[in-house]
């Protein structure tokens, strides 16, 4: 019964859900693509685009992370700034997604030139909220590697290291990930083959439910 108990206590949030439904999606995705069956894919795009029609409702967890981070004084000016801008990108990233999910059902039509514009911008905001979110990681990852190195350590010290570490190594892969879904001639955009782009998608997303579970470890732990 604690297994069953453990993955309600996982299903029951909705970030965490999504965390799951990620998962399969990319496993589907990465089974499909190599096995070359199309009803695989077909379900893997299925819960994808269930994922993306939930994000719909994050305007309110993304506005409240904003207001409590507030401009990141305490973080210095450096990293108060991508803290803030990290905050940004992430509200600008979730109306480019309600941007994209309007044309996808057809409510919003634009010509081709403007709708390739909004797209863009989907891909290009979820980039950059990547790739700030994996610089501010290098911050903890290196205050915690300080923390390892001190005679005075606890004894969670080590597992707030390597939570740290996996942070930085799920929000790299992340970014990399992102970057694939940009157009031809953006980086490395547009050049990766499917099969590799699923499983720079499994990993994190894999990753994703290792924190969690370290996460919850550390907070009994404390």
């Amino acid at each position: 019964m604690s297994v069953i108990d453990g993955v309600c206590d996982l299903l029951q949030t909705h970030a965490n859900r999504d965390k799951v439904v990620s998962v399969v999606s990319y496993a589907l995705k990465l089974w499909g693509s190599s096995a070359n069956r199309a009803e695989l894919l077909a379900a893997s795009a299925r819960l994808a685009s269930t994922r993306s029609s939930l994000r719909l409702f994050d305007d309110a967890a993304a506005i409240k992370a904003i207001a409590a981070y507030g401009f990141g004084k305490k973080e210095g000016l450096w990293w108060g700034l991508l803290g803030v801008a990290n905050g940004l990108l992430v509200l600008g990233y979730l109306q480019a997604e309600k941007v994209v999910w309007l044309l996808d059902v057809g409510i919003l039509k634009l010509p081709p030139t403007q709708e390739k514009h909004a797209r863009t911008a989907h891909k290009l905001f979820w980039s950059l909220y990547a790739f700030v979110a994996f610089i501010r990681s290098l911050r903890a990852l290196h205050s915690a590697t300080l923390i390892l190195k001190c005679p005075s350590r606890t004894k969670c010290t080590r597992a707030r290291y390597y939570y740290a570490a996996l942070t930085t190594t799920k929000l790299l892969l992340d970014t990399v990930h992102a970057v694939c879904w940009l157009p031809t001639g953006w980086l490395w955009g547009g050049q990766v083959p499917s099969k590799p782009m699923a499983v720079l998608g499994l990993v994190p997303a894999v990753l994703a439910l290792v924190l969690h579970h370290s996460a919850n470890r550390l907070s009994v732990a404390r």
